[in-house]
């Protein structure tokens, strides 16, 4: 029979964790449009009727973040699109840590 040996092994560990909070502010009736390339028809990339009239409601999946260099920092990704609205601002909150 192997013979077995009772080990107690006692860690302690502290790690301390920066987060950043940014809050991006769309105001109403701003991204009211698509880059979807579906949206787009023919050589000149007219938009296609349906989403040229007022019914028409874009919705945002990610928020990105640049520096003054136009270099991407951050990137937030929702989990459910979001309605961008055109009666009232919309405040999205990017919290990462470092």
């Amino acid at each position: 029979m192997p013979s077995y040996q009772t080990f107690k092994v006692d860690l302690q560990a502290e790690t301390t964790v920066y987060q950043r909070e940014v809050r991006c502010v769309i105001e109403q009736n701003d991204f009211n449009y698509s880059l979807n390339p579906t949206l787009r028809t023919g050589s000149f990339g007219d938009v296609r009727d349906f989403a040229t009239g007022s019914d028409f409601r874009p919705y945002f999946t990610t928020v990105g973040l640049y520096n003054d260099r136009n270099e991407l920092l951050v990137v937030g990704k929702v989990s459910t699109p979001i309605p961008v609205s055109s009666y009232s601002d919309t405040t999205v909150i990017l919290k990462w840590d470092l």
